[in-house]
């Protein structure tokens, strides 16, 4: 006996076009934000671990110079990791890149002896071209010069580095905030833009070449809040009160 099927009292029918086009536009907002989310996270964990990673070469420059008596120079794209010259002295160059086989920093992410930043951009280190006034030799390259510069008291402008807030710190009647006006070396990371510089405070960081690579090329400085597009720098530098500090307490200096 073949049983009658009732008809049901509820109409059967599937999603219309404009509900499909509201669950999908629901959906893309839903997964944009939860990628936005994704992004500004990885972004904050590469900016955090590059932070590190120029603690970690600060404190190894002072760790040299307390072992050595004077700041390495500046690696090159040809002296793969190693500083140049050799020995310090005249550095080849005044901006290039931090030194990492000559400091020994171990385990560090690196590519053709260049020491990367969380980004896998090289990061940059220069070093004052200061001649101390009583010695022949550079004031902070040199074990001799070094020796010979302390204590004289450092005096603001070329070739030390300034660091400002904006560029332009070694103008007179400079209008930005002034962090320090007698730097013997920093080091710094182009951040994720690296050389695309945006604005004229990272164009200020950057304004050199060497090899295929853009580095700082006077002696002014820019460290500021990061703003997404305008800034993403970061940038630590040596304090020469520090630096004498550590050395007197290593027995290098006086």
């Amino acid at each position: 006996m073949r049983l009658k099927t009732q008809p049901s009292s509820f109409p059967l029918h599937g999603f219309t076009l404009v509900e499909m086009a509201v669950v999908m536009m629901i959906l893309g907002l839903m997964l944009g934000g939860l990628f936005t989310a994704i992004g500004q996270s990885t972004e904050n964990k590469r900016r955090t671990d590059t932070i590190s990673q120029l603690a970690l070469v600060e404190e190894a420059l002072y760790g040299f110079a307390q072992a050595y008596g004077r700041l390495p120079c500046p690696s090159t794209v040809v002296s793969v990791g190693v500083e140049d010259p050799v020995g310090g002295g005249a550095c080849t160059v005044a901006h290039g890149f931090v030194p990492m086989v000559t400091l020994g920093l171990p385990n560090v992410p690196s590519s053709n002896g260049l020491m990367l930043d969380a980004w896998r951009n090289p990061l940059r280190y220069s070093v004052s071209a200061l001649v101390s006034p009583t010695a022949p030799n550079r004031a902070f390259s040199s074990a001799i010069g070094l020796a010979a510069q302390f204590p004289v008291a450092l005096t603001a402008g070329a070739p030390l580095f300034c660091v400002g807030d904006t560029a332009g710190c070694t103008a007179v009647g400079y209008a930005g905030t002034l962090f320090a006006n007698t730097v013997p070396a920093l080091v710094y990371s182009a951040g994720q833009l690296d050389y695309s510089a945006t604005s004229a405070d990272e164009a200020e960081n950057l304004g050199g070449v060497l090899g295929a690579f853009a580095v700082a090329g006077d002696v002014e400085f820019v460290n500021r809040n990061y703003t997404d597009d305008i800034y993403d720098d970061l940038i630590t530098w040596i304090s020469p009160a520090t630096l004498y500090a550590r050395m007197v307490q290593a027995g290098r200096l006086p």
